[in-house]
Order: structure tokens, then sequence, then C-alpha cells
């Protein structure tokens, strides 16, 4: 027997349109007696009393009819779909249509008699915005607002109001806010609101009913501090009720008897396969009848959870449509009867699956075994629900739950095990993890990417392993090098530039004597970086986790290339290939990282003395070297050093020390490419040392000097500056030399003499200088980018650099899974796409070419992305 023989579903909800959800205040505008907000007498029909609702109607009776303190601010909270709009029609129409209104609350047995000679003014506010909420109020007060650089007073408000008593009802007031560009304007509306919901706190002339999504942001925030009735739409229970209610015209009359033996034959047969508390179950079931529990709590806890429908909104049209589809023929109605051959479903569906792709891999499941198969639909389609809407850890559904949902009197254990074999053994996307059952995109593409990897070499996978260390992790090509052996890699770092640091990366712990080889006999070898696992067991080139998923990557990529641009199986293989390669990025960042820090280097490998200094982070070399010169090798640390070393470095030129640190193991690192120079100029404004150059002598100040005239100068002891003396008495004392007053009378009263600030002459003496802009032509990485900007300033020695301007240039198109790119690019965004993207980043003051060059190097490192720069400097004018 139908479950219509109990509840008769609404006309509404089994007709071809299906059920409206939407209750939407714009429309109390539109006069159409067809829609329901404009209807008092279908809307209170259609109404549930939910506890939200009785403690509103509650606090309603207590403001208006009692002496009794209470709110006269009424704040609903909520996301979209909740309740929020309905309950604010139920109050406009409370107080907008009391007889009709009398008739629902006598219908209810509820008490609450509502004021007839209120002035009620409600507005949606993302349908009909205001740029000063204040306008509205006095218009429905019949006032005009006075002009003024601020909201209107509180004294303005309480003349326009007089002895009037108003009802406010705001929907979307947030978004009211949110819209208001001027920030100015913005925060006198919250102002003006703040003063109303104080005002309506200690008058019941006013009383305002306002939505928000969140009382975190304004204006919910400022109107919170104060006294309010707070609703939030929690009660999973009345959630229950309401769809109920909405769907099936009799759920408040009908006899629960009466369904008490259908539940119990259903009860007792999913009882006799799986175990469950029969009790609690029955209970459960008498409350959300003719919908199982189950099908109720996926709908009210999954689905919210997973941020799909629309909370209440949603799920009424959900199980309306499931309503249509079975009201003639089923008894209850499950997970199961989510129809994948009902389009309306398959629509809804999709807002739990966006792109569709795991609806369309199951439909085609489910369209392949039918034939063979009787049961094929039910199990696809309760399966497809519980994927959609997983939850943690706990993915699909339970064998157990699946029994619940598809046996029947129709359906028996045997035919139910007889078609889970077949999903399990012919279904390409039906997975299974012990015993538990969900769809996946993934058409088991591992066997043939595992065997396929069994011939591969170890020496093989470790090519890859060392790549995306370098590439992926550490994120440096051109200065870095895995270890594999001392020769292999002292050869390696032989050839990259020595001005710049240069990376070691051990992929084990080393002993103590492979570290003295890789510096032993090495140039500049302070900026040679030896970082190491924090992993004291883990081995990088070793590991047979890494190794395996290294050539499981290796196979997916050839079978990649291997595979039609359009075969399905392609997209599958390169999913595989980002997940295991996924997996070896994770396992080698877990690792860590330690930086070997020299104390002593020494003649003997038994003398030698190091620290681990271990870095925290992603591993890459941004994190690495912003732990060194931020943890290790502040400049603190360097002024300290040169400090202790007074004697050794004075009358040496500034370029020989900082060469001195760059080489020298057991001094602090210089990571930094202005680490030393910086510990010297500020020495210098301590006074602890002087500083000599050509165009002066500097004590007690920064030199103002280029990095470029710093690198010629020369450490000097500390001396006293003497200020410049100027040919000039004061102006208070200047006498005349014609006249001999002070206060020149001379017909032609003689010119002050003006002197040069910087060259101390007159006329002045200084350079005249000219703006230049070079441009750099996109390079395809950081490094060539370093490379060109470096040799274009050489050949302007003395330059000062003013601006540049960095634009960095990314586009791809048919990118098989956007979620390779850094998230900065693409967001929280996943599955195939085309991306462009173009980053422009401005820096301006005075830089030196090796500021510039350390900028470039501290730019957003993007695979695949073109790097240029506009650079604007200053040079001596020529023939000046």
């Amino acid at each position: 027997m139908s479950y219509t023989a109990y509840q008769k579903p609404r006309p509404e909800t089994i007709s071809e349109d299906g059920i409206e959800g939407i209750i939407d205040i714009a429309n109390l505008s539109g006069g159409s007696s067809r829609k329901i907000e404009s209807n008092p007498e279908a809307f209170f029909s259609l109404t549930y009393p939910t506890s939200d609702v009785l403690k509103v109607i509650e606090q309603i009776n207590t403001r208006f009819v009692t002496d009794s303190k209470s709110s006269g601010l009424f704040l609903f909270e909520g996301l979209k779909g909740s309740g929020k709009s309905h309950l604010l029609l139920l109050i406009y129409n409370l107080f907008k249509y009391p007889d009709i209104a009398q008739k629902w609350l006598n219908q209810n047995n509820l008490e609450c008699t509502i004021p007839t000679d209120f002035i009620v003014a409600i507005n949606k506010f993302t349908d009909n915005p205001h740029d000063a909420v204040w306008d509205m109020i006095f218009a429905s007060l019949g006032k005009e607002v006075k002009k003024g650089k601020t909201h209107p007073k509180l004294t303005e408000f309480e003349q326009a109001i007089g002895d009037k008593k108003l009802i406010l009802i705001f929907d979307e007031l947030e978004q009211g806010i949110k819209v208001i560009s001027d920030s100015a304007l913005q925060a006198q509306n919250i102002a003006f609101l703040q003063m109303l919901s104080e005002f309506s706190n200690r008058s019941k002339q006013v009383t305002l009913f306002a939505s928000i999504y969140s009382d975190r942001e304004e204006p919910g925030s400022t109107l919170k501090r104060g006294a309010r009735c707070s609703v939030q739409f929690d009660n999973s229970k009345d959630r229950c009720n309401v769809i109920l209610h909405r769907l099936f015209e009799n759920y408040m009359t009908f006899n629960r008897e009466d369904i008490k033996p259908v539940i119990d034959s259903y009860v007792q047969l999913w009882q006799k396969h799986v175990p469950i508390d029969a009790e609690d179950l029955k209970g459960r079931f008498r409350e959300t009848y003719p919908f199982s529990p189950s099908l109720m709590d996926i709908l009210l806890k999954r689905i919210p959870s997973k941020g799909g429908f629309q909370n209440v909104r949603g799920a009424i049209t959900f199980l309306g449509n499931l309503v249509r589809l079975t009201h003639e023929k089923n008894d209850i109605i499950t997970p199961a009867d989510a129809s994948l051959e009902d389009r309306a479903n398959t629509i809804m569906l999709r807002d739990l699956d966006i792109s569709g792709d795991l609806i369309n891999r199951a439909i085609e499941n489910m369209d392949e075994l039918r034939p063979r198969v009787p049961i094929a639909t039910v199990i696809a389609s309760s399966v497809l629900l519980y994927t959609l809407t997983s939850l943690g850890s706990q993915r699909g559904v339970s064998r157990d739950a699946l029994v619940s949902d598809i046996l029947s009197p129709t359906v028996d254990i045997n035919i139910f095990n007889q078609a889970l074999m077949s999903f399990q053994k012919y279904a390409s996307y039906f997975h299974s993890e012990v015993d538990r059952f969900y769809f996946d995109l993934e058409e088991q593409p591992e066997a043939k990417v595992e065997y396929k990897s069994l011939p591969y070499e170890d020496d093989f996978a470790r090519e890859l392993i060392v790549e995306l260390t370098k590439n992926e992790i550490f994120k440096e090509t051109t200065s870095a090098v895995v270890y594999t052996s001392p020769d292999q890699t002292k050869q390696l770092l032989n050839q990259f530039e020595k001005g710049r640091p240069r990376y070691v990366l051990a992929g084990r712990r080393l002993t103590q004597e492979e570290r003295h080889n890789i510096y032993h006999g090495m140039d500049v070898r302070n900026l040679i970086l030896l970082l190491e696992p924090k992993d004291e067991n883990f081995q990088l080139l070793s590991d047979r986790d890494l190794l395996k998923w290294a050539k499981r990557v290796k196979a997916a990529r050839e079978l990649v290339e291997g595979s039609r641009s359009a075969s399905p199986k392609k997209a599958d293989y390169e999913r595989i290939a980002r997940t295991d390669q996924s997996y070896i990025i994770e396992r080698i960042k877990k690792s860590g990282l330690v930086f070997v820090h020299w104390d002593r280097y020494s003649e003997a490998v038994n003398d030698d003395k190091i620290e681990l200094e271990p870095i925290s982070g992603d591993g890459s070399k941004e994190r690495v070297l912003s732990a060194l010169n931020e943890d290790y090798f502040p400049m603190l640390i360097f002024k300290e050093h040169l400090e202790a070393r007074l004697d050794e470095i004075k009358d040496k030129l500034v370029k020989e020390i900082d060469a001195e640190y760059r080489a020298t193991l057991g001094f602090p690192v210089p990571a930094n490419v202005r680490a030393i120079t910086n510990a010297i100029r500020e020495l210098c404004r301590e006074g602890i040392i002087g500083i000599q150059h050509s165009r002066g002598n500097y004590c007690r100040k920064n030199p103002d000097l280029s990095e470029t005239e710093f690198f010629s100068a020369k450490i000097i002891s500390p001396f006293d500056e003497q200020p410049i003396s100027t040919p000039q008495q004061p102006p208070s004392t200047m006498v005349c030399p014609n006249c001999a007053q002070r206060s020149c009378i001379c017909a032609t009263p003689t010119p002050e003499t003006v002197i040069c600030p910087s060259c101390g002459k007159d006329p002045c003496a200084c350079p005249k200088r000219e703006t230049i802009s070079l441009r750099i032509p996109p390079k395809t990485s950081i490094g060539g980018l370093r490379e060109d900007a470096a040799v274009r300033l050489q050949q302007y020695e003395g330059a000062e650099i003013t601006k540049v301007n960095y634009k960095i240039f990314y586009q791809q198109t048919n990118i098989g899974d956007i979620s390779t790119l850094p998230a900065a690019i693409r967001g929280n965004l996943n599955g195939q796409g085309d991306v462009t993207a173009e980053i422009s980043i401005t820096k301006t003051g005075r830089f030196s070419k090796s500021q510039v060059e350390h900028q470039i190097e501290s730019l957003p490192s993007i695979s695949g992305a073109d790097y240029s720069a506009d650079i604007t400097l200053e040079v001596e004018k020529k023939g000046a």
C-alpha cells in the first residue's frame, strides 16, 4: 500500500512543476495572488509552528501585551534556505493581517495579541538597496530627512516618529550594508541601525526584525552588542517537521498509529540481516515517515555539512521530487529512490558534484549493468547519494546501511547480494574498501600502472626523485644539487655562480667525513649551504616507498603519452601520476630539514665541529633563506661577530670583509647579499668604527654611499665628525657689508649667499643626474630575469635605481588538473581548465644593483610563467 494512504501530498508537491521551496519577500510587491508571499491564507497554511516561531511569538506577545521588559531587536541568523525569510514574512503577516493571523494562532493553540496601530515597513535589501536606510524609514513615517553630513540624530528621529509605532522588517540586511561603496556612508548606516536598536530597547514604539548571515560581520557584529532576541534555526527536529508539513497537507492531523504496522514490518525485515537498535529506529521512523531516517539524515545533516543545496529550502525541493516519483507505488522513501534515471534528481545532485563527472560515471555503470542486474538503478542511486555526501574518512556507504535502504518485500537478500557482487566485478567506477562502497572517477587503472612499473630500475626512479626535490620542493634548479657523492657534488657546485648561495641537498644524514670532503678545496665555502633531513633515518634515494611511487609516476606518464588525447584513461593516468607524485613530495617534506652550521672546519675531519640547525616549513629555498636570515644569522649576529674582530677588520675595504665572510667556514653565513654591509653600516652609525671614502669620511651615522661606493670604502677607527662651517652668519646677526646694518638699508640690498647643503658650495657643484628607463624582455625563469637584469645594469656603474616594475604572466590551456597550480592562482578550484594570470609588483625607493637581484630572486616562483621588468634609474648626466 502506498504511503499516500496515510499522508496526502499537497497538489503542488506532485505536480510537474514541483514544489516552490523559496520564500522571497520581494514578491510582496508583485501583487500576484499566485505567489505564496502575496497570499497570507496560503502562507499560514504552509507554516509549521517551529520552536523558533514559538519563541518569536512569545516574545512579541510579551513586548506588546505585558509590562515586562523585552527586547526591541529580533536578529535572525542563518545561511541561505534556513528559514529566515519565512519567519520575517510570518511577522509581516501577523501585523499586516491580524485577523487571518489570529485564525492560524488559534489552530495551533498559540496565544499572541497583535496590536493593530503599527506602521509596518518591510524591505529586502538585495532587491531594493538603499544608500541611507534612514531615508526609507523616514519615508514610511511620512517625513523627510534633513540633509546633513552624518546620519540623522536621535532627536530628529524622535521628532519624526512622534507618537507613531513602527515595525521594521529587514531581509538580507547584511547585503544591504555591503553594497554601500562609500565606507563613511556605510559606517553611518551601521551607526544609525545601532541607534535604532538601542532606541527600540528603551521604547516599544519601534521594533526591528532583521535577518543576517552571520553576527561576525556588519551590521550583525554591532547589533549583537545590545539586548536582542536571537534565532539561529539550529533545531534539526524542527527542520524535519517543516519539510513534512510543507510536502503533505495532512501532516499535522494524520493518525500516526496507522503507520505502525508498516514501520514494524520494514524494521523487522532489516533486523534479520543487519544489527540495528529496533526500538530506536522505529521511534525515529515515526518522526520521518514516509522518509526513512537514513534519507532524512542525509538531507538534514550530511548535505549541509558538505555545503550543498540550501538547507531546508533545498531539502524541500529534493524530497518533493522524490514524492512526485514514488507517491503511486512506494510504501516508504529511502536513498535508493533518489533515482539517477530522473533528470530533476541528477540536476539537483550536481550541487554536490559541480562538474557532474561522478554522476555521469555512476549513470554509465548503471546503464551497463541494468540488463543483467534487476536492481541496478537502486544500487547505483543509493551508493552515489552516499558517495556525494561522504564526511571525513567514512567514504560512501556501509553494507549494513545499504541493506536497510534496499531490502523490501519485493527485494530479498539474495537479489541484493548478487547485485552487489555484480557491481564490484563489472562496474568500472564502483569501488569498495573493507565493507564500504562508493563511486569514484578512477576507472581502476592501478593494476596496469603497477605492472608497467615493475621492470624499471631504481636509478630510473631516482632521476625523478631528484627532479621533484629540486623543482617541486626546494624550488631551485640553477644553484642546487642533490648529493650522491662528494665528487659529483663538487663538480656541479663549481658550475654554479659563486657569488650567491649554492645548495647541497643531502637526501640522508651524511657522515662527518662526507661533509668535510664537500667543502675541501672549494671557493667561497661559507655560501655552500648543506641541508640534510631532520629525520635521521630518512633515505631519499633508497626509500622503498619513494622508489615505488617514483616508478609508478614514470609508468603513468608513459601511459599518458601513449594514450589518445581524447581517451578517458589518459586523465586517469595523469591523475595517478599526480597523486603518487604528491605522495613523494609529502614524504620528502615530512622528513624535514636541518642546516649544517659549521662552528669549526679543520684540516683533520675529527677536529671539525658542526651544529644541526632545524628549519621548519615547506622545505623550499625561500623558507631556508628566511630561517637563516631571520632566525640564525640576523644582522645583529654579524654586527657582534664583526665587533669582536675590530682589530682584524680595520684598514680593510668593505668588499674584502664581505669576501672574507663569504669564504670562511665557521663565520656567520651571509645568505642575504647585504648581510655584511648592513652590519658594517650599523657599526659606523653607532660610532664603533669609521668609514673612509673619496666622497667623505663617516662616523656615528649611516654613510650616504651607494652599495657599489660602500664596497670600495675602508674601515677605519672611529672619530668625531666636525660640522661643516659656512661663511654666513646666522640671519639674526648678518650685517650688510655696504651699509653695516643688520637690516640692509641699501637701495639695492646685498643678495644672500646660497650654499648647497650637499656639496657646501655656491653655486652648487653637485653632478647633474638624468633618469633612464630599462626594459628587460620576458624570460622563462626567475634566474633568466636576474641574469639579464644584472648584465643590463652592469653598464650603469654608480646608478641609483628608483623604481622597478616586475610583471609575471602565466597562460596555460587544457590543463589536466588545475590543482597542480599554486593556490594563489587557482584558489580552491580543481579539475580541467584554462588559466591566464598576470601579476604586477612595483617597488619604489633607492636600490642598488644587488638589491634588485635579491628582489628578483624573491619573486613568486611559478613554473611555466614569463618574467619581465621595467627599471627606472638615475645616472650622472654626461657633460654636466
